[in-house]
């Protein structure tokens, strides 16, 4: 499968800065509402890095860069192969910026409209690479709440799951909370990172009750009702249902006609393979409790692409993608073009 990601780097402006921090701007990946993301290079890097730096308006909002912060906090708390990787932040800069791996590649929703769904062994493979990446996610007391197919590139490596913007913290803290916390506030000071005036590792600040994507969000989200990590459980599922069929699972319409679908109708689940049929149809079940874990969605994902009980979840994951997730061909796109 030759998943093809953008053939060259967007093309500077004027006003683009020339380095961020020690590194330096290449070209643009793309800009939005938020801020503008760079592909930058530095001295012992081998490819890009992706680095996001803020609109003005937006660092001129001190709630706007408390929540970049806790943005940057989350990233370096996630340890998956699926989740793009924290290399370094400046959340006091006079533009706050944030520095992860640059995942080359198309995004789920681009391949699958250009190409159709996914092949079953890649479908087999995403579905456990997005259950890890959820799985490390909740792991750190964070829910994603925007899983979807615009969020999950399709890398050489696996599916990296990317965008942590309007995730909150909504996972109770177990009996360890307090030395993983020592070794997080230790983390955050290694990296230069501000710590977080709270307790706890906070969650992102900003409206709790802000819907993700239409067609894209959980029943209980759209009713108003506590976010947790059931909700993820079920985009989860969506995503796959996705991947599987090439259609939105929900169908597509306006936002109040996907909020009165994904509420009281059944999604189209189509296609999937077995094995993951049923636990697809689980994870969507209208009510959070009637859900599996995420951890019990990773085991019976790996279960369906042949990694029975897995003793060591890690490896097992890797082992899928690496015999799944085959011929993929990314390449990183060039820089832009010069003009003369």
């Amino acid at each position: 499968m030759k998943a093809r990601g953008p053939r060259r780097l967007g093309r500077l402006l004027p006003e683009d800065p020339e380095r961020i921090g020690g590194y330096s701007v290449v070209g643009r990946i793309g800009s939005g509402g938020m801020g503008t993301v760079y592909a930058a290079s530095g001295e012992g890097l081998h490819g890009y890095l992706a680095v996001k730096v803020v609109h003005r308006r937006h660092a001129e909002d001190p709630r706007f860069r408390e929540r970049f912060a806790a943005e940057a906090r989350l990233l370096a708390r996630v340890n998956s192969p699926c989740v793009a990787r924290f290399v370094a932040a400046d959340v006091l800069a006079d533009l706050p910026w944030l520095a992860t791996e640059y995942v080359p590649g198309p995004t789920l929703r681009h391949h699958v409209d250009r190409h159709g769904h996914l092949r079953t062994p890649m479908v087999r493979a995403l579905a456990v690479g997005t259950a890890d990446a959820l799985r490390a996610v909740h792991g750190t007391g964070v829910v994603h709440r925007d899983l979807q197919p615009n969020n999950v590139v399709l890398a050489a490596s696996g599916p990296k799951l990317l965008d942590f913007g309007i995730a909150h913290l909504g996972v109770r803290e177990e009996a360890t909370r307090w030395i993983r916390l020592r070794r997080y506030r230790r983390a955050v000071r290694d990296i230069g990172l501000p710590e977080p005036s709270a307790p706890e590792p906070e969650a992102v600040p900003g409206p709790r009750d802000r819907l993700g994507t239409p067609g894209w969000t959980s029943p209980e989200q759209y009713k108003g009702r506590p976010v947790t990590t059931a909700s993820d459980v079920f985009l989860w599922g969506s995503l796959v249902a996705f991947a599987s069929s090439g259609r939105d699972p929900f169908g597509v319409a306006d936002p109040a006609e996907m909020a009165r679908r994904t509420v009281r109708e059944e999604p189209d689940l189509d296609r999937l393979p077995p094995g993951l049929d049923d636990l697809v149809k689980a994870a969507m079940a209208k009510e959070p409790r009637d859900r599996p874990s995420i951890d019990e969605v990773l085991d019976r994902a790996l279960e369906a692409a042949g990694h029975r009980g897995p003793s060591n979840r890690a490896a097992a994951v890797r082992a899928v993608l690496s015999e799944d997730w085959t011929d993929v061909a990314v390449r990183p796109p060039k820089p832009p073009r010069r003009l003369f």
